[in-house]
């Protein structure tokens, strides 16, 4: 069975790359654009900011209706669609004798919980239900769960509560339900009603999504620079001999990057984007438009979720 730090750690996006980091030519866990990723996102000189959503950090979470009714999954799950508050109590009791580890009762009872309050909210199941007799396919809706019984008090920010790594305002009654909005499973959900009229005090749903006027980044400059680089070393594999050279075109097509990043943060800046859940919000995902559709997603930095997060780890941390 996986650890508990295993079932709050995982999230539906985890290894969407930054623009720039610091420590792309050394080798870093959090992964950069690659030249092809640079390429397709930059075509035409500009970078389109047509499309953005709030990067979240709960624990990945799924519910869905299907030929036998109403299920849920979790990060920890796998592919079996558990059916019963129990079932995720037994699937980890089951999985803690096949591997040998000891049972740690604390991810499925919080899972177990969140099953059953969702199970048990009549207007949800009723939507659910009626979705899949109107589709005639399997109805999935997929997320983030911002589940109480998983947080632990904020280290930043006194009132807050902390979901994997990052703080946020804490959810009422079991928590909230957010849908990730682009996910292509959950394009066919209208998030403002799972919002106003399937929410209940033990469950709120919400979605990931930011209001802000669409526009594009010029970057011409910068493709002309990412086109001068020698893109066979940085593709190549690293040898003895050109590991010194290779190094060197990964240092300047990372700060080709980082010229990039920052007009981009600028960008975000420029739109008053505020936080949506909490003071420790991650930040922002850019997703692919019909300006460029070929784009890959990525993550970016508003300056003012750094500024807020910057401020409470001033006044609140220990």
């Amino acid at each position: 069975m996986k650890s508990f730090k295993s079932f709050i750690s995982e999230s539906v996006r985890v290894g969407l790359p930054h623009l720039y980091s610091t420590k792309t030519a050394a080798g870093n866990d959090t992964p950069s654009l690659s030249t092809e990723q640079f390429h397709n996102l930059t075509k035409g000189g500009k970078v389109h900011i047509h499309g953005v959503t709030e990067k979240t950090d709960g624990q990945t979470f799924k519910m869905g209706h299907d030929e036998h009714g109403f299920y849920t999954q979790h990060s920890g799950s796998g592919d079996e669609k558990i059916r019963t508050a129990q079932g995720h109590i037994d699937r980890a009791k089951r999985r803690a004798q096949e591997t040998g580890k000891p049972y740690d009762t604390t991810a499925p009872e919080a899972f177990a919980k969140f099953h059953d309050a969702l199970h048990k909210n009549k207007a949800l199941q009723a939507h659910l239900a009626a979705e899949y007799k109107r589709t005639g396919k399997e109805v999935v809706v997929k997320g983030e769960a911002f589940n109480n019984a998983l947080a632990r008090p904020s280290d930043t920010k006194k009132g807050e509560v902390k979901f994997v790594h990052t703080s946020y305002k804490k959810p009422k009654g079991l928590g909230t339900f957010v849908i990730h909005s682009r996910l292509p499973e959950n394009q066919g959900h209208d998030t403002e009603h799972f919002r106003n009229n399937l929410s209940d005090s033990n469950i709120n749903f919400d979605d990931d999504k930011i209001a802000h006027k669409p526009g594009h980044v010029d970057v011409a400059d910068e493709v002309k620079e990412f086109h001068g680089l020698n893109h066979e070393l940085i593709n190549s594999r690293t040898t003895p001999k050109n590991k010194a050279a290779k190094m060197a075109e990964l240092e300047k097509f990372n700060a080709v990057k980082k010229k990039v990043s920052d007009k981009v943060t600028r960008h975000l800046g420029s739109l008053g984007i505020k936080n949506k859940f909490g003071s420790g919000t991650e930040g922002l995902v850019v997703h692919p438009s019909a300006a460029n559709p070929e784009a890959p997603r990525f993550k970016a930095i508003n300056p003012a979720f750094k500024e807020a997060k910057a401020k409470s780890s001033r006044f609140g941390a220990k």
